[in-house]
């Protein structure tokens, strides 16, 4: 049964939900008038933030699937607030990097980064599914964004069990693994896949949760040497499951846009592990939100932070 509740609220720290959601880190929300829709933690949200007010106003479509009821006061709130990393302090993670510039001896950069901070103030880390974010990217390799999004859709399509309608419109949750696990290469390959099909039964038939949720604990290296045990799950895919699956800070993914930004401001070349190096060197513990940061004025907002 659908069930829809509206909670609002203000907010007291800097937000910006649509770089937040449209800024490479997730794939399948979908943006109608001043509204987002997607889901979180397998509810349906529309979600709006009125920035002159600091207020979210946000709608629960539906439930999980099997549950029933509706959610007690305050815990959408709760839910959206976690997923969207509000509780993360931006003002001390600006500062944490801007330290670190100093003490790598980039004093030169401090002022242009810090303009490239206020410039994407406001976006923040998501939270998100880790079995989700790493079917999303592995499946990124050599794929722009907006094809990315399609496949994802038609992946999800496939099982209209999923589908969530409103307002005239359809929203799929992500599969689960054992749904995935009922089709076969050939099946992803339909969808325009490639040769990432078999990357993806390949982590489809080795996934287990309790892996996934395990290595949240390990170390830093213990998690990114599991990551890159799958085939087709490089250093950037890895240090993207890293950010955007398992909220490790020092995460520094390497996309072409990262790799030329790095080139035309520090004149640095070289492979996407050393670049995540020197990355993680530069920007330290909070390297993950300095690349996000970066991506969005460069890509995004047309500017390599130089010229801020």
């Amino acid at each position: 049964m659908k069930t829809e509740r509206q909670e609002s609220w203000k907010i007291q720290v800097p937000f910006h939900l649509d770089y937040c959601l449209n800024c490479g880190q997730v794939f399948r929300w979908k943006k109608l008038g001043n509204h987002w829709f997607g889901f979180i933690e397998g509810h349906l949200y529309r979600i709006e933030y009125e920035e002159s007010s600091q207020t979210i106003r946000a709608l629960r479509i539906s439930g999980d699937t099997g549950r029933t009821g509706a959610d007690s006061e305050g815990e959408s709130r709760r839910r959206i607030e976690r997923y969207f990393g509000l509780y993360d302090s931006l003002s001390a993670i600006r500062e944490s990097i801007l330290t670190n510039l100093r003490e790598k001896g980039y004093n030169w950069f401090v002022g242009k980064f810090d303009a490239i901070f206020s410039k994407s103030l406001g976006l923040r880390i998501l939270r998100q599914d880790v079995w989700e974010v790493a079917v999303s990217f592995l499946l990124s390799s050599q794929t722009n964004i907006p094809a990315l999004e399609r496949k994802l859709d038609a992946l999800c399509r496939l099982f209209p069990q999923n589908e969530v309608r409103y307002e005239g419109e359809s929203y799929y949750r992500f599969p689960k693994r054992e749904s995935l696990a009922t089709l076969c290469e050939e099946d992803f390959k339909r969808l325009g896949f490639g040769y990432r099909s078999a990357w993806l039964c390949e982590m489809v038939r080795r996934f287990r949760e309790s892996d996934f949720r395990s290595i949240r604990t390990e170390t830093y290296d213990r998690q990114l040497s599991f990551l890159l045990s799958f085939p087709g799950v490089g250093y950037k895919v890895a240090h993207c499951i890293l950010l955007f699956g398992y909220s490790e800070m020092r995460a520094f993914p390497v996309d072409i846009w990262i790799s030329r930004w790095i080139k035309e401001v520090f004149h640095v070349e070289g492979a996407p592990d050393r670049l995540t190096s020197w990355g993680q060197n530069v920007f330290g513990e909070y390297s993950g939100y300095a690349q996000e940061y970066i991506f969005n004025v460069y890509r995004n907002l047309g500017s390599d932070g130089g010229e801020i």
